[in-house]
């Protein structure tokens, strides 16, 4: 996965990731608001070195688990005024030993008061020396106590040894040869002379022990604390962290899972077929047509909507261009809910405000919108042609100028039968040859073999595509059904994307018509003075022979036929009108009008009136 498609990714699942971070942001609110913050305070005790110790002959126990013994904290709590805070003491307060030579060692309290530990670490310490020091003066006493028995002992023995030497003495004296001395004297001055060293060596130890005094000392007292406990901010930063990386990795999975077309790349790439276009604003444009009843395309209006059919358009045009000037489209979706009827009436509207001749027929019979969307004109005459299971081959004028519909087609057969038959072929050559472009509205590509059918008859087929609701798999599939028929796929219409770049688009580069419309408009006492001579100017008679035009150039049956004299005007004046469509569509201009207007107004148009169409279609 590259960067790009990382981000793309993050993008999509967004409010998953979103919902990640605020999770943990809220987890750690929780976390911070129950606990209280912690303060350490230390104090650093040193020890004389046992090498010391040892020729002054002590021996401590030092270890840094006596600084939570209950002698210990016991007087630490006594030095605080409070008896009750021993076992505090001994949960909160740790000791260690600075370095692997035991000289030092350092006590830690913890609390959420930082003065507090503060106090309780000198008062840990203090305690912990004076256990050291009591330790040291047992000692010495010890030995002072050891030094007295010497020193008895040795009296002993210097008054056993003179009693022995007099004894000796007097012995030699009376000059007995016989007399045997007794050898006792000796054995006492080996006795004296044992006891005399041990005491010279304690009384050295003993020397040494009162100049040492004593064995521990507070080396740095505390003075200060410091917050030991993770900091709000801190916790907030890592939460957030935590929260975006749980984010990213459910989005990804999300997205791993997920099997609905997401981009216009991954409909392309689904399908084997180009985009032709991205439509926006479908949503808003299908409830104004509810509203109005009126297509979007047909309405002198530039939205995202008409802007992105008439690109559809545009390249639908270059696709299907061929020697033969007509066309048939098939439009169908890669599932129920793209709204492709919809799509197709305003693609035809567009096409036919382009000045082409459109027919469009509805190919779903099991569904038709069509119709309904694209109502014949009230004035048209009623189509006539063959009834029962057959397709009817006549088409009735809308509103919309050079735009037809064929009638819903309907038969007793399944739809699928009815629309492989000879008939239904022959209708749709038939529409071929009487109007340049046609076209058919038909079912979803995977409910039924409709639409496949269908795209065997065209130039092509458009497949229609939802961001978001289609799937994957839908796309592909209908593509490998459309290439199975032999039917040609001309691309994808995809919808459902953004409108933001549309409306930037609009608000750096208007429509300049608007403005040149408002300022042509009559004001005021002028414009009562217009309408005040559009209802003094005198009517028709009832029995003209001259026909109303049509919305298509076309006279209807039994319509009375206009005199000779006013024939040559009436083709001048649709030869024009003509004339002035083609130009429009050379230039690319697809401008709506009013959907009542006529070829003769058209043509009676100024070119100031039709400046603003062209700039607003460009």
């Amino acid at each position: 996965m590259t960067l790009q498609d990382m981000l793309r990714t993050v993008w999509f699942g967004k409010w998953l990731v979103l919902v990640s971070v605020l999770a943990a942001i809220g987890g750690a609110y929780l976390y911070v608001s129950r606990q209280e913050p912690q303060y350490a305070s230390s104090a650093t005790v040193q020890i004389v070195d046992a090498e010391t110790l040892a020729a002054a002959g002590v021996r401590l126990e030092s270890d840094p688990s006596l600084v939570t013994s209950d002698s210990v904290t016991a007087a630490a709590a006594e030095e605080l005024g409070d008896p009750g805070l021993a076992d505090g003491l001994a949960a909160s307060s740790t000791a260690e030993y600075v370095s692997d030579t035991a000289s030092a060692v350092l006590i830690t309290e913890t609390g959420p008061d930082g003065d507090a530990t503060v106090d309780r670490a000198n008062a840990v310490a203090g305690a912990y020396v004076a256990a050291l020091q009591a330790q040291f003066d047992d000692d010495v006493a010890s030995m002072q106590e050891r030094l007295g028995t010497l020193a008895e002992s040795i009296d002993q023995q210097q008054k056993a040894i003179t009693e022995a030497r007099r004894a000796a003495a007097a012995a030699s004296a009376n000059a007995n040869p016989n007399a045997q001395f007794d050898p006792v004297d000796g054995l006492l001055e080996a006795q004296y002379s044992t006891t005399m060293d041990q005491y010279q060596t304690l009384s050295g130890q003993v020397t040494q022990a009162q100049l040492l005094a004593s064995p521990a000392t507070i080396l740095q007292n505390a003075v200060g604390s410091t917050l030991v406990s993770l900091p709000a901010s801190l916790v907030y930063a890592i939460a957030a962290l935590a929260g975006l990386l749980v984010g990213i990795g459910l989005a990804v999975v999300r997205r791993g899972l997920d099997t609905k077309v997401r981009t216009s790349g991954q409909a392309r790439r689904s399908a084997g077929a180009p985009v032709l276009a991205r439509l926006t604003g479908t949503g808003v444009a299908l409830k104004s047509a509810e509203a109005e009843g009126t297509l979007p395309v047909a309405r002198r209006e530039a939205t995202a909507y008409t802007r992105s059919i008439r690109e559809l358009r545009t390249a639908l045009q270059a696709a299907v261009e061929n020697d033969s000037g007509s066309a048939v489209i098939v439009v169908t979706a890669a599932d129920v809910e793209t709204p492709r009827s919809f799509l197709a009436a305003n693609l035809a509207a567009s096409w036919a405000l382009s000045g082409r001749s459109v027919v469009v027929l509805s190919g779903d019979l099991r569904q038709p919108r069509l119709n309904a969307l694209l109502p014949a004109d009230a004035e048209a005459p009623a189509p006539t042609g063959r009834g029962g299971g057959r397709a009817r081959t006549a088409v009735v004028p809308t509103a919309i100028p050079h735009l037809s519909v064929h009638p819903a087609l309907h038969t007793e057969l399944d739809p699928a039968d009815f629309l492989a038959s000879a008939d239904v072929r022959a209708l749709v050559e038939q529409l071929r040859a009487t109007a340049d472009v046609v076209i058919i509205d038909a079912p979803p590509m995977l409910v039924a073999a409709d639409a496949t059918i269908l795209g065997s008859y065209a130039d092509g087929v458009l497949l229609a595509v939802t961001l978001g609701h289609t799937h994957v798999g839908a796309v592909e599939e209908s593509a490998e059904r459309l290439r199975a028929a032999n039917a040609a796929l001309l691309g994808l219409s995809v919808d459902g994307t953004s409108e933001r770049g549309e409306a930037t688009y609009d608000a750096t580069y208007a429509f300049a018509g608007a403005a040149d419309e408002a300022e042509a408009a009559p004001q005021g006492e002028d414009a009562d003075r217009a309408e005040t001579d559009a209802a003094e100017a005198p009517a028709a008679p009832a029995d003209a022979d001259v026909p109303a035009p049509r919305p298509d150039g076309q006279h209807r049956a039994g319509d009375p036929q206009p005199p000779a004299d006013a024939e040559a005007p009436a083709e001048a004046d649709a030869a024009g009108s003509d004339a002035a469509a083609g130009s429009d569509a050379a230039a690319g201009a697809d401008a709506p009008t009013d959907a009542d207007a006529t070829p003769a107004d058209d043509a009676a148009r100024t070119d100031a009136d039709r400046k603003p169409v062209a700039a607003e279609s460009k």
